[in-house]
C-alpha cells in the first residue's frame, strides 16, 4: 500500500482516543491530546467543558456513585482540566507566532485559520503528531524516520558552520553491519576503536546501537581531541529510557583526552514557561543536552527539506480534515 492510500484509509476510519492513561501530573501530555482534538475539530473551539465530557466518555475520568463524593470529584476534575489549559496558554506565550492554535478567553482553543498557518506552525503540528504515536501508530515508520531527518537539520544549525554532522540512524549513508558502520565512523572521527567492546556486537547486526546523529567540531590538525555530540532521537512516551544508549559509544571508541557530550531529541513540548524549567526534569540525566519541541522549531528556518516529506502530507491532511469528535 502506498502512502497516499494509507492516508485515505486512516482518515476513512479515524478514531481519536488517548487509549492508555498517563499519570495526571503529566499535564503536558494531556495538553498534546487537547491540541490533537483541536486539530481535528478544525475551526470549532474546544472548551474545557468539551474535554471534561470527552475524558468522561473515554474513561479517563471515572464517575463516583456517591453524590457527595461525586461533587468533590467534579471540583477536582475541573481544576485538573483547567491546569491542562494553563499549559496550553503558556505554550501560546512561549511559541508566540509559531503556535498553530488560537485561544478565546482562557478556556477555548482552536486551530488557526488555514490561510494563517505558517511553515513553523506546520512543523509544530508535525512534532505534535510524532509525539502522539498512540494515535498515529499507522504512520510510525514515516514519523520516526523523518523526525530524525528534522533533528539532523536542527543539529546542523545549532553547531557552527565548520562542524561536521552525520546521520547514523534510519537516514544514514553509512553501510554494512553495525561493526562496519562504527569503524567507518571512527575513521571519520579520527579515533581508535576498542575491539574488546566492539567484538561484543553481533557480527551480522546492522542496527546503529543507539546513535542516531553525531556532530563534531574538529581542529585543523589531526589530533582527535575535539568537541563531539552524540545524539539519540526518540518519539515514544518513555523516551527517557533511551537516555543512556549513546553512552555505549564511550566504550566502542577511545575518545582522546575529552569525553563526548550527549543529546536527546524529542518531539514533546517540555519547557515549563511559568517555572523556567522542564516538565519531567526528574527523568533527565544531569549531563544530557535536551532538544525538545520549542528548541527544535527555533533552529529550522529553511523548509526545503521538509516540504516533500510524507509526514508533511500527513500534516496537510490533518489540517484539511474535520470531524465532530468532541
Amino acid at each position: 500500500m502506498n502512502f497516499d492510500n494509507k492516508l485515505n484509509n486512516y482518515f476513512a476510519n479515524l478514531t481519536v482516543k488517548l487509549s492508555s492513561k498517563p499519570a495526571e501530573n503529566l499535564v503536558h501530555i494531556y495538553a498534546d491530546y487537547v491540541e490533537i482534538v483541536s486539530l481535528f475539530s478544525n475551526q470549532n473551539y474546544v472548551s474545557t467543558t468539551d474535554i471534561l465530557d470527552r475524558f468522561h466518555d473515554e474513561g479517563i475520568i471515572l464517575k463516583n456513585k456517591q453524590d457527595e463524593e461525586q461533587a468533590a470529584d467534579n471540583d477536582q476534575n475541573e481544576r485538573w482540566i483547567n491546569s491542562i489549559y494553563r499549559v496550553l496558554l503558556e505554550r501560546q506565550q512561549l511559541y508566540n507566532n509559531d503556535y498553530p492554535f488560537d485561544f478565546f478567553g482562557n478556556n477555548k482553543i482552536k486551530l488557526k485559520n488555514v490561510g494563517q498557518l505558517t511553515d513553523k506552525n506546520k512543523l509544530y503540528i508535525f512534532l505534535l503528531l510524532a509525539s502522539s504515536l498512540n494515535i498515529f501508530g499507522s504512520f510510525e515508520p514515516e514519523l520516526t524516520s523523518e523526525f530524525e531527518l528534522v533533528c539532523y537539520h536542527v543539529l546542523g544549525k545549532y553547531l557552527p558552520q565548520h562542524a561536521t554532522v552525520k546521520s547514523f540512524g534510519k537516514n544514514t549513508t553509512y553501510t554494512g553491519t553495525a561493526i562496519e558502520k562504527i569503524k567507518n565512523l571512527a575513521a571519520d572521527l579520527k579515533v581508535e576503536v576498542d575491539d574488546d567492546f566492539l567484538n561484543k556486537i553481533s557480527a551480522r547486526g546492522n542496527m546503529e546501537r543507539g546513535l542516531d546523529i553525531i556532530g563534531w567540531i574538529s581542529f585543523s590538525d589531526n589530533v582527535p581531541n575535539h568537541l563531539s555530540l552524540l545524539c539519540q532521537c526518540a518519539c515514544g512516551k518513555e523516551w527517557y529510557k533511551k537516555l543512556t544508549e549513546t553512552r555505549r559509544y564511550e566504550k566502542y571508541y577511545k575518545f582522546y583526552c575529552n569525553k563526548p557530550n550527549h543529546a536527546m531529541f524529542i518531539p514533546y513540548s517540555l519547557i515549563n514557561y511559568h517555572d523556567s524549567d522542564f516538565h519531567q526534569a526528574d527523568e533527565l540525566s544531569v549531563d544530557t543536552l535536551l532538544f525538545e519541541r520549542k528548541r527544535i522549531i527555533n533552529y529550522v528556518d529553511d523548509f526545503t527539506f521538509f516540504i516533500p516529506l510524507n509526514s508533511k502530507k500527513l500534516v496537510d491532511k490533518c489540517i484539511e480534515f474535520e470531524e465532530d469528535i468532541v
